[in-house]
């Protein structure tokens, strides 16, 4: 091509000048392997290297498991990706699958897994991959483990991994806002448990999906907006109890975000009693379980309505001591009264004596008009006593520090009263005050 004819001369041009009949048998004495042979011979080469097999790390990718379980085996090599293909017998997988339930996981994709396995190129295809036999369990804890504790430092260096446990609980949240999957297990125990407490609670559910992919932009988007209502007092994130692949989610640093972020206080209720979340690490409060976190809010109302019914009862009882001292007091005063009253009797009865021996000598009118002023003055001592005076429909009035009320206008309405008669006492409460015949205020 471009002006160049191709001979044989050219095939097997080696960049030596050599004539191609010298270079046709040289080729042809080169052994020549077949494609099954090369196999046989890579599988060869590669188990005289690796033995029996070989430890590879790295993060699991398109899995399926159609019986054998198959995925892909990815490493992030700086700015490469170096991709390998892996499978597991359904036998194998079979008792791996306990060893993994054992510490609370299950393979899926983007969970970074430590394998054991024997590399193989596969002659029906031709593609290179790992049978793979074991599996180490710790490799996988440990790295969730460094994932969750750098989750942690990154939100205490912005400041949000203790934000919402300075947001304040109310006196008494009865209107809750709950994310969590609607029909699930979590979700029916909450209720039956909010219902159970015979308070009047208000409750409001967001669902949401609690695992997989979606589980994180679902929970943000579900605390964000019941955040958002200004007719609820407190937050309930929960889920009932998974693998700990289930419960990734809840230790995303999107979700943990999101509760720093609530203005309202947020409780979680997320597994089982072992489990621990960094969404747990950051909310108001954490309990083990979502029934835990509901009795928990449910707790705190009945402890406000006990301090309360307290309260009222040590209102009531510090009035009946009141009222009690001033009934005792206005006995005393009145005994006080009537033994003055007794006295001054007895003193006129003392000067009437003397009058009457200086009287004898004198005419009987002057005798008619001492009788006359004496009974007068009798009268008049007789108007000191208050038994009498209340027994003509008079009483007094005191206020709820024991003063006699003399003047209407020291009054308001609400005030407390203790009214005394001649036969005994009636407490009141003031409604209505009239200044001369104008009200003057009213309750």
């Amino acid at each position: 091509m471009n002006g160049k004819q191709i001979t044989s001369e050219t095939l097997f041009d080696d960049g030596t000048n050599r004539p191609a009949s010298e270079l046709a048998s040289e080729t042809a004495s080169q052994e020549s392997l077949s494609v099954s042979e090369f196999i046989r011979e890579v599988n060869q080469t590669v188990k005289k290297r690796f033995g029996r097999g070989v430890w590879l790390h790295g993060e699991i990718q398109e899995m399926r498991s159609p019986g054998h379980v198959y995925f892909t085996l990815v490493d992030n090599d700086g700015d490469k990706k170096a991709v390998l293909s892996a499978s597991i017998w359904q036998t194998v997988f079979s008792s791996m699958r306990v060893t993994l339930a054992n510490s609370g996981l299950q393979l899926a994709d983007g969970l970074k897994v430590r394998v054991f396995g024997e590399p193989d190129l596969y002659p029906g295809n031709g593609r290179f991959s790992i049978k793979i036999s074991k599996i180490d369990p710790r490799f996988t804890l440990g790295d969730l483990i460094a994932q969750r504790e750098e989750i942690v430092r990154q939100l205490k260096l912005k400041g949000l991994y203790d934000a919402n446990r300075k947001v304040e609980m109310p006196i008494v949240p009865l209107r809750v806002g709950i994310v969590t999957s609607v029909g699930s297990a979590a979700h029916a125990d909450v209720v039956k448990t909010f219902k159970d407490s015979k308070i009047g609670f208000t409750i409001f559910v967001h669902d949401a999906r609690v695992q997989g992919e979606e589980a994180i932009k679902s929970v943000v988007a579900a605390l964000k907006n019941l955040d958002a209502r200004k007719d609820l007092d407190v937050l309930m994130l929960v889920r009932g109890g998974g693998s700990k692949n289930d419960l990734m989610a809840f230790d995303s640093a999107q979700i943990a975000t999101a509760i720093a972020n609530c203005r309202l206080p947020v409780l979680t209720g997320i597994g089982h009693e072992i489990d621990l979340s960094v969404a747990d690490e950051v909310a108001n409060q954490s309990h083990k379980t979502p029934t835990a976190c509901a009795t928990a809010i449910i707790q705190h109302v009945k402890e406000f309505i006990d301090a309360t019914e307290d309260a009222w009862a040590g209102i009531a009882t510090f009035a009946m001591r009141e009222l009690e001292t001033s009934s005792s007091q206005l006995t005393e005063r009145a005994n006080q009264i009537s033994s003055k009253v007794l006295d001054a009797l007895a003193g006129a009865s003392k000067r009437l004596a003397m009058i009457g021996q200086r009287i004898k000598h004198r005419p009987a009118e002057v005798l008619r008009q001492e009788k006359s002023a004496l009974n007068a003055y009798a009268d008049r001592l007789r108007l000191l006593d208050p038994v009498n005076t209340m027994a003509r429909g008079w009483s007094i009035t005191r206020n709820s520090l024991g003063g006699v009320v003399q003047d209407v206008t020291k009054l308001k309405a609400g005030d407390k009263l203790v009214t005394t008669f001649a036969n005994g006492s009636a407490a009141s409460t003031v409604q209505e005050i009239s200044t001369k015949g104008k009200p003057n205020g009213k309750k």
